[in-house]
């Protein structure tokens, strides 16, 4: 099933498990080198999932 011809709340839910797994990454910090000044790019990640929630809970059950 390509993504979309999946629901438009399993969408949404991809992409929300996509962002928090981004956050993770960000969060534990970097592997190489000194410590990066992600706050940003955090912030950014943070608001766009915060939408991604609340258009998850708008989403009717037969929206597709």
């Amino acid at each position: 099933m390509s993504e979309s011809d999946k629901p438009l709340r399993d969408q949404i839910d991809d992409a929300i498990a996509v962002l928090e797994h981004q956050l993770e990454l960000l969060r534990a910090g970097p592997t190489i080198g000194g410590p990066a000044d992600d706050g940003s790019v955090i912030a950014g990640l943070e608001a766009e999932l915060a939408a991604l929630k609340e258009a998850r809970g708008n989403v009717g059950p037969n929206d597709r």
